[in-house]
């Protein structure tokens, strides 16, 4: 006869996630509209493409792309051993950075959009990603607090000479590039005409503006996912595969369940481009920054 008590624990575990991805959503939802509040306060404009949308629609999407970032990043946040402070305050920056400030920096440059319209995204965000952190710091703490943010740092740089992180680093940032073009190139007869019936304002710079806009990027992207593959102390495919994950959440799958007044080909489209791109990236970028000392146990005492 099985025993039921030896399924229980993984239900409960199951059952935890659930739930508390659901309060996720619901605050980020909260934590949105209280940014949005805070943009009229300031005067700043609604963005034109989100003008139109139904409200309606938008919060659904809102909350169910809170829910998909408690199911996938929460795991992850179980996994960083860091005093609430800290672990809330990297949550925000890798959030912020991958799920917004990237996109505007890139926007500013390929799109004809107003600056004013998207400082009014960015504030949003700003307030929607502080909710965010400080609810995946709440809900999914570690089940203890091994070390702090500076000290898993020092350790992992002391790894290596300063000069191998720094070609390291700068190969991060440049083989952005070629991955960027491939995946965008394969896709742009697909999109370009929905980008155009749109109006979205697309520009497309030529190369002497697109390679160091692309490059400097990627060395973002290194830059701020770097801080976590130093907490995380796993092998290095058990942290590529978290890395992956996070930047295909950030980047791909809850964006595209923002947008939900673009039409579903292109959803889907632009969706497999950038998990297909988010795959590749995330395993260069750890094979690169990744050391054993970021997967191996931890020193007692260094809290």
């Amino acid at each position: 006869m099985p025993d039921k008590s030896a399924h229980q624990p993984s239900v409960r575990s199951v059952l935890g996630l659930l739930w508390r991805s659901l309060v996720v959503g619901l605050g980020y939802t909260v934590a949105v509209m209280l940014g949005g509040m805070i943009t009229q306060v300031l005067g700043l404009p609604v963005p034109s493409l989100a003008a139109g949308a139904d409200q309606t629609q938008m919060l659904v999407g809102i909350f169910l792309s809170g829910v998909l970032i408690g199911l996938t990043l929460g795991p992850l946040t179980w996994r960083l051993t860091l005093p609430m402070a800290q672990r809330a305050g990297l949550l925000f920056v890798v959030l912020f950075i991958l799920n917004a400030l990237i996109n505007v920096i890139e926007a500013l440059f390929f799109t004809t959009m107003p600056a004013t319209e998207q400082l009014t995204g960015l504030v949003t965000s700003a307030v929607g990603h502080a909710g965010l952190a400080l609810l995946l710091a709440v809900l999914f703490r570690p089940p203890s607090v091994e070390r702090g943010l500076l000290t898993a740092l020092r350790q992992t740089l002391s790894q290596r000479p300063w000069t191998s992180w720094a070609w390291r680093f700068f190969l991060a940032g440049f083989l952005y590039v070629p991955i960027y073009l491939f995946f965008g190139i394969i896709i742009s007869p697909i999109v370009l005409p929905y980008y155009q019936d749109l109006g979205m304002g697309l520009t497309v710079p030529g190369f002497e503006v697109m390679v160091p806009l692309e490059v400097f990027r990627g060395l973002l992207y290194a830059l701020t996912l770097f801080p976590l593959i130093a907490v995380l102390r796993a092998s290095r495919w058990r942290v590529a595969l978290l890395i992956v994950l996070t930047l295909c959440v950030l980047g791909s799958w809850q964006p595209m369940l923002l947008v939900a007044w673009w039409p579903v080909t292109l959803r889907l489209t632009h969706g497999l481009e950038i998990t297909a791109d988010s795959i590749v990236h995330g395993l260069a970028i750890v094979w690169l920054l990744w050391t054993p000392a970021a997967g191996g146990p931890a020193e007692p005492g260094n809290s």
